[in-house]
């Protein structure tokens, strides 16, 4: 929520905006990330309908490494 020019945000606004902020920065950390190691560059080469299976296993392992 942007900050009015006329006031303050209120207590809730700007605890949205920190919830938000917090989600926002996590995704686009994982974003770079998988630029930075082209994975998005490179084409899938492993059967098509393993592919939901490949992705929930790097994400899980790269949230797991992140802790």
């Amino acid at each position: 929520m942007r900050k009015p020019r006329n006031r303050k945000q209120s207590d809730r606004e700007r605890e949205f905006n920190r919830y938000h902020n917090s989600i926002r920065v996590v995704v686009e950390r994982t974003v770079a990330q998988l630029k930075t190691r082209r994975v998005l560059h490179t084409d899938y080469r492993r059967p098509v309908d393993t592919f939901t299976e490949t992705i929930s296993a790097v994400v899980s392992l790269y949230s797991y490494a992140a802790e």
